[in-house]
This record gives C-alpha cells, sequence and structure tokens, in this order.
C-alpha cells in the first residue's frame, strides 16, 4: 500500500491536536546545514505523519450500496495507472470519517470503489506523480454511481531569496495549495517536489510550477525550510482567486519573499540543545496577527507531548517568544522535534514549523564534593546513526570548565569565552561518553561541546553543546 495521503493526514492531526491524541513520529525531509544558529535546522515536513488512516481500509456499519468511480489523468491527459485512490464520507465537515474505501487505478486511469452512503460530504484522495491531491464536500449517491474524475493543472510561481536563510535555500520544499474546485468542492494538492530552477545569488528569484486541480486556487503555503514558510490568501484585500483548467498552466500574480516569511527559531539555549527539563524559548517571526499556534513535541519512538494544549495567538509580525519545558522523560541522545502548528485556518490551510532540539547531558559523579575528592564526568549526547540501539557511529567530545558561572559558550571554540579545556573524550555507539577521574580544588562549572553530522538531513545531529554542570567544592 502506497503512504497514506498527507493531506488527509493533516486534517486528522488539527483533530488529534485539539483532542491532545498522542501522534506517531513525523518523516524527515530535506533541511539544509546553515552557517547561522542551529535551530534553523529542522528534521520534519511542515504536516503531521500519524498512524491513522482517515480513509484507507475503514469499515463501518454506516457503508451503502453507491459507487463512486472515475479516471485519474497526468498534467498532459494520459491515464495513471497504480493510484490507490482514496474514498470516504464523514457526517460534518472537519469530523474524522465514519466510512471509506479504496481502489487502485487500471491501465486506462480507471477506479471504482462500492459501499459508499449517500453523503454531501464525501472525499477523495490519491497521488499523481509526488502531488497527493483531496477534495470534499464531495456529492455520492445511494444507490447509484458518482463519477469524478481528476486530472492536474498546474501554476506558475515565483519567490525571491532574502532574510537570514537565504544563503541556505535554493530549491523550494513542500508547496501546499487549497481552493474550489470546477465542481464546486474544495481542494487540496500537497505538492512534496515542485519544480523549479535555483537562484544564484542570495538576492534571486527563484521560479517554478506547482499542482493544483481545476477551479479557483484560493489558499498557497510555500516552505523555504521546514521552519519557514510564507502564504498568500485570496481573502485578502487587493487578492482574487487565480483560476486554474486541467493540463494549462496559470502564472501567479505574486511573489512569494523569503525575507517576509513566517519563521520559527530556537533562541535559548544558544545550540538548540541541552539537557531534559531546558526551558526553550521560540521565537515566533513576521507572523501575521491573529494566527492561533499549537505546539507540539516528540521523540521517536516513545515520547509525545501537547505541552498540555498550550496555545498562543500572534499579535503581529514583531517577534514574540514562547517558552516550551523539554519533557524530563526525553531520551538523551535524541532530538526532539517541536512543531509549531496553525489551528485557526481549517479547513482552507494548514501552516507548520518544525525545529530541532537535541536533547543531552553532562552529569557528574557528585555535584558537592570535599577539597581533595575526585569526580567524574559523564553523560550521552547524538550520534549519527543512533535509532538502532548500539548502531550509531562514535564521536569526539570536548569537556571544558571554569571557576566562575557562565551560561554555555555562544561560540564554538568555548576558550574564547573564558573556558579551559579539559579533555576530548570518544564516546560510544550509544552516544555515551565519561572522563577522566578530576580533582577540582575550587567549585568549577563544566560544559561538553559534541561534533557535529557532516549531513544532519536524515539521522546526523548538528554540532551543539551541552547544558552546563556545576560542581561544588566544601
Amino acid at each position: 500500500m502506497k503512504r497514506l495521503s498527507v493531506l488527509l493526514v493533516a486534517i486528522a492531526s488539527m483533530l488529534l491536536l485539539a483532542s491532545g491524541a498522542a501522534y506517531s513520529a513525523s518523516p524527515p525531509f530535506s533541511s539544509p546545514t546553515v552557517a547561522a544558529h542551529p535551530s534553523m535546522t529542522a528534521q520534519v515536513a511542515p504536516s503531521s505523519a500519524l498512524s491513522w488512516s482517515p480513509v484507507l481500509g475503514i469499515a463501518s456499519a454506516t457503508a451503502g450500496a453507491g459507487v463512486v468511480q472515475g479516471h485519474v489523468y497526468d498534467y498532459d491527459g494520459n491515464p495513471v495507472a497504480g493510484v490507490e485512490v482514496g474514498v470516504g464520507a464523514v457526517d460534518e465537515p472537519g469530523d474524522p470519517p465514519t466510512w471509506g474505501g479504496s481502489a487502485t487505478t487500471d491501465a486506462g486511469g480507471f477506479y471504482s470503489v462500492s459501499g459508499a452512503p449517500a453523503s454531501t460530504h464525501g472525499l477523495l484522495t490519491g497521488t499523481t506523480g509526488t502531488d497527493e491531491w483531496l477534495m470534499w464536500d464531495l456529492t455520492f449517491a445511494d444507490p447509484g454511481t458518482s463519477t469524478y474524475d481528476v486530472r492536474l493543472g498546474r501554476v506558475a510561481w515565483s519567490a525571491k531569496r532574502g532574510g537570514p536563510q537565504a544563503a541556505s535555500w535554493q530549491n523550494p520544499q513542500p508547496i501546499w495549495i487549497t481552493g474550489t474546485s470546477a465542481t464546486g468542492s474544495p481542494f487540496s494538492v500537497f505538492n512534496w517536489a515542485p519544480t523549479s530552477a535555483p537562484g544564484g545569488s542570495s538576492d534571486a528569484t527563484v521560479t517554478g510550477t506547482a499542482s493544483a486541480l481545476p477551479g479557483d486556487v484560493r489558499w498557497m503555503g510555500f516552505w523555504f525550510a521546514a521552519n519557514e514558510a510564507a502564504e498568500w490568501r485570496a481573502s485578502d484585500p487587493g487578492n482574487a482567486p487565480v483560476p486554474v483548467t486541467a493540463g494549462g498552466t496559470t502564472p501567479l500574480p505574486f511573489t512569494f519573499d523569503q525575507a517576509s516569511a513566517y519563521r520559527v527559531l530556537i533562541t535559548e539555549p544558544h545550540w538548540a540543545s541541552g539537557r531534559p527539563g531546558t526551558v526553550l524559548r521560540l521565537a515566533l517571526q513576521d507572523f501575521r496577527a491573529g494566527m492561533e499556534l499549537g505546539f507540539l513535541g516528540s521523540i521517536d519512538p516513545d515520547l509525545h507531548t501537547t505541552w498540555n494544549h498550550k496555545s498562543y495567538t500572534t499579535t503581529g509580525p514583531e517577534e514574540q517568544t514562547v517558552s516550551l519545558t523539554v519533557p524530563r522523560k526525553a531520551e538523551p541522545g535524541r532530538a526532539l522535534m517541536v512543531r509549531v502548528q496553525e489551528v485557526t485556518a481549517a479547513p482552507v490551510g494548514y501552516l507548520s514549523f518544525s525545529v530541532s532540539f537535541q536533547v543531552c547531558t553532562l552529569n557528574a559523579s557528585d555535584t558537592s564534593i570535599s577539597r581533595g575528592t575526585p569526580v567524574k564526568l559523564s553523560g550521552v549526547v547524538p550520534v549519527a546513526g543512533n535509532t538502532e540501539p548500539g548502531k550509531g557511529t562514535p564521536r569526539y567530545v570536548w569537556l571544558y570548565k571554569r571557576t566562575t558561572a557562565a551560561a554555555p559558550p555562544t561560540v564554538w571554540d568555548a576558550r574564547q569565552q573564558g573556558w579551559r579545556l579539559v579533555e576530548r573524550v570518544r564516546t560510544d555507539r550509544y552516544g555515551r561518553y565519561h572522563s577522566a577521574w578530576l580533582t577540582p580544588r575550587t567549585p568549577t562549572w563544566y560544559v561538553a561541546r559534541y561534533a557535529g553530522d557532516a549531513d544532519v538531513t536524515l539521522e546526523g545531529y548538528f554540532r551543539a553543546y551541552t547544558s552546563v554542570r556545576t560542581v561544588r567544592v566544601r
């Protein structure tokens, strides 16, 4: 079975966010390594990937005698075989589906699903190439046959590079389009791999195309990175719906501007890294007023949190800060994926942002000692490949100390900020490390620096510091 439709899953995520239900891990997607703040690096897609199928394979006593059928064509009008088409029905918009089934298109692009109940809130979903599409509020007859053919059109977009992440952005990440189809039903198309021609300079304009269903485009979400997205709304003053035809390409009358995109960053701690219980400061930049945001956290596969259903409503484009506490049960050596999800736009459009906080520890065998008593430092840091216990790649850890209180360094060479190197140690394949025996003579503050990985897009991690550990000497 092909992957579940991210569009239907996103609707589910809105329901789960409201209810506080647990959700499963999000898959990684393209994440540029940048020279600026590490919290710009994120490793999750802008839409929750939940282990829940709202349409495919649902058994329900509400099934009827209706048939939903049609054809799936590509942009050029050729039939597409092998597409798994999901069909479902809900009682009211926003409710979970009460009935569902699926069928795979044949060589002629034809699909047919039986058992549909009478409904004015029918759902249809599938994938053409890499583009996932959804139509809802469809009318299903019972008994009878309801026919819905699918053939995509395109919009030609442009986006200007700019802002703090301009140097790391070359190609668009997912583009999400919603609107009203030619049949009058709402639609969404999620472009996983939109076509583009990358620009060269930091302020270059990038152009490309994205798929949409025939009808009127009314909203677009454009992701420059997992933590940075722009949107366009037909309802804003001066805007109007953009018409799209099957097999046609419509130029968009606007340009997405990366410099003024919505952006989420972890600004504290500086390295977006630290022990369980750390208080995170999320900076919300350039958001329009009135966006209600919810917050989700996940460490595969066991820990999920909604921070007691915490929400925040933005007040305008000025930078705003939200504080979140890393769960004390967070497993060291892993990345806590923090998702900031808009919850006010459903079902018009959805914006979701992701940043990564690396959970790591620096412990001492004793934190309050008599003079002359030795102590040993130890902890766990992220190492690439640690999703399989004991299969990670060992990395180096540098231990630093100082005799006056300080937060973790904000530069990679801690000596520039008054820290002294104690020793360099190597982790095992679990990311565990330990020092030699140390004998501090006065109260001493310790911190550990760990190396990052060349590729942080899959199972790698960015370089960072741990939280500070204090050893008191009596």
